[in-house]
């Protein structure tokens, strides 16, 4: 019996690279070829990790004045920067006096806070969400309205704060807020006012 060699079109013998030598670069290649994967996948991320700007000087609407304004002024709140911010700065009172305090952002506090978001959005006010909406009572613009995503609960919210007044206790301002997620929305209209450096506590519903 004759074997035939196999031969290309013109004729010539065809030399075939034996199987072992193909598997050998194929296991060698393989590292390099997970590597640029692995890269690919950590690009868009890597993207994203923007840094804080440098630290500015920020009046708020209660006289404090803060070192970030988280993008609040620009109409979106920066949730990720606003929670991961180093947990003490300095903070200046209305007066000069030079005071201490433990966040980097303002604060939405009171009992009925979690009242704002119905119970039917199966969902709660995090820390990120209070203190978007105190930066939106110290920095936010009368009338115009601030974004914000909370990735965790897929709750999306849009605040609005109006001109303000002084009460009683100090300074107040009735605010706007929607809520979307879930299958679910929401429109709530508060009042909240000073009760201390950066600390708005909810007044009304």
């Amino acid at each position: 019996m004759q074997y035939l060699k196999a031969q290309d079109p013109s004729g010539h013998p065809m030399h075939r690279t034996p199987k072992p030598t193909r598997l050998i670069a194929a296991l060698l290649a393989l590292p390099l070829l997970l590597a640029a994967c692995a890269s690919h996948r950590a690009a868009p991320d890597s993207a994203q990790d923007t840094p804080l700007p440098p630290p500015g000087d920020f009046r708020g609407y209660s006289g404090t004045h803060w070192p970030w304004d988280f993008d609040v002024r620009s109409g979106h709140c920066d949730r990720r920067h606003i929670t991961e911010s180093p947990r003490r700065s300095d903070a200046i009172a209305s007066l000069g006096q030079r005071r201490s305090l433990n966040r980097s952002a303002a604060m939405l506090v009171g009992a009925r806070v979690p009242e704002l978001l119905p119970v039917k959005f199966d969902a709660d006010l995090d820390e990120g969400d209070r203190a978007c909406m105190g930066q939106v009572l110290e920095l936010g613009a009368s009338g115009h309205w601030v974004r914000w995503d909370n990735g965790a609960t897929g709750i999306h919210y849009e605040m609005r704060p109006d001109a303000g007044r002084d009460g009683i206790a100090g300074a107040c301002r009735g605010f706007r807020l929607k809520s979307s997620g879930n299958y679910q929305h929401a429109k709530r209209r508060a009042m909240a006012c000073e009760s201390g450096p950066g600390l708005w506590q909810l007044s009304g519903l």
